[in-house]
């Protein structure tokens, strides 16, 4: 059986735009599917070793949630989703030898991105 192509575009940082890439990653991994997780200039610093990750203005409430039960962090799920083979790309940017990620992610144009989402069986962005 042929595995199943997911392509997860992740445009936005805060802390309640960056679970649902992770998660749609993570779980389509579990399933079998190749996945591709893309960062755009805004996701990417989710990639950053020193990334912090805030919720935006009226639900700062969530942090807290999150930390009440016991979620994973950001950067947990990142290493969920290397370890399960999800492959990590960051869009247009120019990235010198000095970022800081926690994971090394190939550099691509959005060109790339969308013509993997055209052949793949899901193209997510959050």
């Amino acid at each position: 059986m042929e595995s199943k192509k997911v392509v997860v575009l992740a445009l936005h940082d805060e802390l309640e735009s960056a679970y649902p890439p992770l998660n749609i990653a993570v779980g389509a991994a579990s399933s079998g599917a190749d996945v591709i997780l893309a960062f755009s200039r805004s996701g990417v610093n989710i990639l950053d070793k020193r990334y912090i990750p805030i919720p935006s203005e009226g639900i700062e409430y969530l942090s807290n949630a999150i930390h009440d039960f016991n979620v994973p962090t950001i950067h947990e799920m990142l290493e969920i989703a290397v370890e399960m083979g999800v492959q990590l790309y960051v869009v247009d940017l120019d990235i010198d030898d000095e970022s800081n990620f926690i994971y090394p992610a190939e550099q691509v144009p959005i060109k790339w991105i969308l013509n993997e989402a055209v052949s793949a069986d899901l193209f997510v962005h959050f």
